[in-house]
């Protein structure tokens, strides 16, 4: 590790005053925290609320993408604040401490990230695509025949005829060495830990193609599309898969399958038009993105993530999802609205939590009390912080409103009651009905209300809601 004693840190303390401080390894600097999770800002532009203090990892690391020369890195607890002017390539400690556990934090300056060309965003520009990218289906294949892969319905969607063939065709090769990277990572059904080592394999594999040679290489276009408090586990491991890609003959599977592919993303673009919902959500929030890149695999049961990337003036929103399927139960239109539900909620956390980011004290006072609205179900520890909560409560009733909008009375009223049965019987957000439903008729009598009437007003009904329970 790189000598930490030539980097000038400058510290800010909740009393407002700042010291600057030499670091050396004997004495590095430390907050104090009450909370196990806690709020990372960057260039107080980026800022989020879910940093969860692991003393364990020693050190726990984020990795902070440094667009200029300096950037600005600041830890926010309850009681305490530290930060830090990071530069590329700066590794820089410090504890975190919560009662008697010290966590060793660590910060490592990256170089920029995103690189979009003039060319790259006037091919781009305003546009969306689909598609089931090759490395990330070998990715979703080592998850698949991994030990948790096999239990995890949400992870793996087992019950297609994809799944059988990836199996017999992969199991075989289950006992390779890099499925026990997989398997030591990945150890537990509905795993916080285990969730955010799953996306950072299938996130980071959209970064990285095969060569001609069969290597697999880094685009170089976005070098880590993971979440940023994740490593690259494709990147420390590219030995290991790329191996594993040769002796399991997977481009051979991939390329066998190319034509199932293409009939599931025709399936996608018939039962998600994403240039509607992009267009009625910028009406709405009143800002815009400049492309949608909507990225699946056959073999994800319903663990979809959303990232944004931005360079030159240009923002990409990649969604990774699963793949749309017709319910013959249902008609046509009721048909895409299930399935629009999907990529729409992804979308929509684009919009919805930058602006959730103007009233993050609100939110934070009105769902402090997590369980009046959330139960503990499958994947809810996920949602850990009231800025968490909310968001997931809004971006899905804000897809009621689209459909209001788009659908006809008798649809509506066929989905709208199952989305709300989903949120609160399979999710366990155990409000979602009553917040939903106050949503709507707020919509249904000024359907030109502001987004920032809308907050406000969910914001004080939500307040009033939670004293009454």
């Amino acid at each position: 590790m790189k000598s930490l004693q030539k980097y000038a840190l400058t510290l800010l303390l909740v009393s407002g005053t700042t010291a600057s401080y030499a670091q050396n390894v004997k004495e590095l600097p430390s907050i104090r925290s009450n909370k196990e999770s806690i709020t990372y800002t960057v260039n107080n532009t980026e800022k989020r609320s879910d940093w969860k203090i692991s003393p364990e990892q020693k050190p726990d690391r984020l990795e902070v993408e440094c667009k200029q020369k300096v950037t600005r890195v600041a830890f926010i607890t309850d009681v305490d604040s530290i930060a830090f002017n990071v530069k590329v390539g700066d590794t820089i400690q410090f504890y975190v401490q919560k009662g008697e556990e010290k966590a060793l934090t660590e910060i490592v300056g990256a170089p920029k990230n995103v690189t979009f060309t003039k060319k790259y965003i006037k091919e781009h520009q305003g546009k969306f695509s689909v598609e089931v990218p090759e490395v990330h289906e070998l990715a979703n294949i080592l998850v698949a025949i991994s030990k948790i892969g096999q239990q995890d319905s949400n992870m793996v969607d087992m019950t297609t005829p994809y799944y059988k063939e990836v199996m017999a065709h992969f199991s075989p090769f289950k006992n390779h060495p890099v499925m026990d990277v997989v398997n030591k990572h990945i150890t537990k059904v509905f795993d916080n830990d285990s969730y955010w080592y799953y996306y950072a394999m299938k996130m980071n594999a959209c970064a990285y193609v095969f060569d001609k040679k069969g290597n697999i290489k880094n685009e170089g276009i976005i070098r880590k599309m993971g979440f940023t408090n994740q490593g690259d586990p494709i990147l420390a491991n590219l030995a290991l898969i790329e191996d594993f890609a040769r002796k399991s003959n997977f481009r051979e599977f991939y390329k066998q399958h190319l034509t199932y592919y293409s009939e599931l993303v025709k399936t996608y673009h018939t039962l998600n038009p994403i240039e509607q919902q992009q267009s009625w959500l910028e009406e709405i929030f009143k800002f815009k993105y400049g492309n949608y890149q909507v990225i699946f695999s056959p073999l994800i049961g319903g663990a979809h993530a959303t990232m944004s990337y931005e360079d030159n003036g240009f923002e990409q929103t990649v969604m990774y999802v699963k793949r749309a399927d017709l319910n013959p139960k249902y008609n046509q239109k009721v048909n895409e609205m299930r399935n629009s539900r999907i990529v729409f909620t992804e979308i929509d956390h684009n919009f919805v939590n930058p602006t959730s980011d103007r009233y993050l004290k609100q939110i934070n006072e009105v769902f402090a009390d997590r369980a009046k609205w959330v139960v503990e179900s499958n994947g809810t520890s996920a949602y850990s912080q009231p800025y968490n909560v909310f968001n997931e409560y809004m971006t899905w009733s804000v897809y009621s409103l689209y459909c209001l909008d788009k659908f006809s009375a008798e649809d509506n009223a066929i989905f709208i009651p199952l989305m709300e049965q989903q949120m609160e019987q399979r999710r366990g957000f155990v409000r979602f009905g009553e917040f939903n439903q106050k949503l709507i008729s707020l919509y249904k009598e000024n359907p030109n209300i502001s987004i920032d009437e809308l907050y406000t007003t969910m914001l004080d009904w939500s307040r009033n809601l939670q004293a009454k329970l």
